[in-house]
């Protein structure tokens, strides 16, 4: 990667992480935001930078867009950044089924970067939790997560993939219990249970600036990368 910054698009930029990120990118972070995207913040200033509704054309110098919009415009801003060639980082969650089928072919002809948790903590737990389910698959395994209550989705993304990790090491499906109370910016809980102990692995997010370094990490790394499809281990070298 070279030394010099990093222009990005923001697509979601006037949500609760859209916000964040505007916010943390100012900071000395080698990765800009340059221009900011959003129907329902359209015309609304942070700093120097207005939000616009709409993408509509091509940007000079810009490398890599950060989508943190709604799942139902993913598709729409990951084939225009085919388009126009530019390597796209997706943090949203509760995709369908064919919106992940399309990140795959869109991958085909730019980097794609998808996770559903961009805080490194949590993705070291992703790696964490496929060792434990891989040494005691006799326990019972069950997931507790919460979030606020503004969060749509339950379970949430991330909650979804740790239950996928685990059904896909020891082949059988577990328990999710989800609660949306307050302003809970995240938590999650995999218990392991067996005769006389119990194994839990928790993360807590106590602010949304961890998952903007961490969106804003993997789109420095994602900006020189060539066409393929990511996620945060592969920033992480996990």
């Amino acid at each position: 990667m070279s030394h010099e910054r990093i222009n990005a698009v923001l697509f979601g930029a006037a949500g609760r992480m859209g916000k964040v990120i505007l916010h943390e990118s100012r900071q000395d972070h080698r990765v800009y935001i340059t221009h900011a995207y959003d129907p329902s913040g359209a015309g609304q200033w942070f700093d120097d930078l207005q939000i616009e509704p709409a993408c509509h054309g091509v940007h000079d110098h810009v490398k890599v867009a950060i989508d943190f919009s709604t799942a139902a415009t993913v598709a729409e801003h990951a084939r225009c950044c085919r388009k126009v060639k530019i390597n796209y980082v997706c943090g949203v969650t509760g995709l369908h089924e064919s919106t992940q089928q399309i990140l795959r072919e869109v991958a085909k002809d730019i980097a794609v970067l998808h996770a559903p948790n961009m805080s490194p903590g949590m993705n070291v737990l992703f790696a964490l939790v496929s060792q434990a389910a891989a040494a005691l698959p006799e326990y019972r395994a069950y997931l507790t997560e919460a979030h606020h209550t503004m969060k749509v989705d339950a379970p949430s993304g991330t909650a979804l993939r740790i239950a996928e990790i685990v059904e896909d090491t020891v082949g059988k499906k577990i328990e999710v219990f989800s609660l949306r109370v307050g302003d809970v910016v995240g938590e999650h809980t995999l218990v392991l249970g067996g005769h006389g102990e119990r194994l839990e692995i928790t993360h807590r997010a106590d602010s949304r600036a961890v998952f903007a370094h961490g969106a804003l990490r993997a789109a420095e790394w994602l900006a020189d990368q060539p066409a393929g499809f990511y996620t945060m281990a592969d920033v992480l070298g996990l």
